[in-house]
């Protein structure tokens, strides 16, 4: 990577300027799996969710955004995870896109899948002096969560990813998995990271003066008891209803900064 704190996860393992019809943990094998399960298929066709409800759209630099045209105050520009991105979810229906809709700006949605607080100061760092956007909103992710930097990779650690690591070979999940490991068993670590990711977003957004909405991604999730309601296409993110709350709620943090 050298020095190109901007890269996207996504650019890297070739999805930049493409559309696909099935990203992250909205499979389409899972989407089989589902609908041969009752209880499931009854789920999806609750939510009106069929084989070609969705489509993931890549801008140039790897992000499900629309191109940065690099015009200041003209954009929001969104930081966080899978939430953030979207999965499981017509982009029309994502809270980014509603957000972005009802203040009349360009949306510069950054997020990555199964990223943590460290991939929103990395991209914050290189993409908002750069972007100039007119806010910034974040949906930090869990602080369970790491990333790390190995030659050409990005390696999400997370407690409930399968190996904890991403595209990467054995050798760096078994040298990455103990060093976690250690780092997790004592709160404090992840917890301060976090911290100090947050406070790092803050200050970059304070020395060009963008106000930052953030939110943590625990306390999202609890805006309504989705996992009763509509979910995603994959089951396990959530709907629409949630993400229309989501929306509110981060206009309404913001209409603080606008009296």
């Amino acid at each position: 990577m050298g020095n190109s704190y901007g890269q996207s996860w996504y650019k890297i393992h070739e999805y930049a300027g493409k559309t696909f019809a099935w990203c992250g943990s909205d499979t389409e094998q899972r989407f089989d799996g589902n609908m041969a399960n009752p209880l499931n298929r009854e789920r999806l066709e609750n939510n009106r969710w069929a084989r070609d409800s969705i489509s993931y759209t890549f801008n140039k630099d790897g992000f499900r955004s629309e191109e940065f045209n690099y015009e200041p105050d003209n954009s929001v520009l969104f930081l966080g995870c899978s939430l953030t991105i979207g999965i499981g979810m017509r982009l029309e229906d994502t809270w980014t896109y509603k957000v972005a809709n009802t203040l009349g700006l360009r949306r510069y949605n950054i997020g990555v899948g199964a990223s943590s607080a460290d991939t929103c100061f990395r991209l914050s760092h290189h993409w908002i002096p750069r972007l100039r956007p007119k806010y910034v909103m974040m949906m930090t992710p869990g602080n369970m969560r790491m990333e790390m930097v190995l030659d050409k990779h990005l390696v999400n650690l997370t407690p409930n990813t399968p190996n904890n690591a991403r595209h990467t070979n054995a050798h760096h999940v078994e040298m990455l998995q103990g060093f976690y490991d250690v780092w997790l068993s004592h709160p404090a670590n992840s917890e301060l990271n976090r911290l100090k990711n947050v406070m790092g977003v803050q200050t970059i957004c304070n020395s060009i003066g963008i106000p930052l909405v953030e939110m943590p991604a625990e306390e999202a999730l609890k805006v309504i008891d989705w996992k009763l309601r509509a979910t995603g296409r994959d089951l396990m993110h959530p709907g629409r209803e949630w993400n229309d709350r989501v929306a509110q709620v981060f206009l309404e943090k913001l209409s603080v900064f606008e009296k």
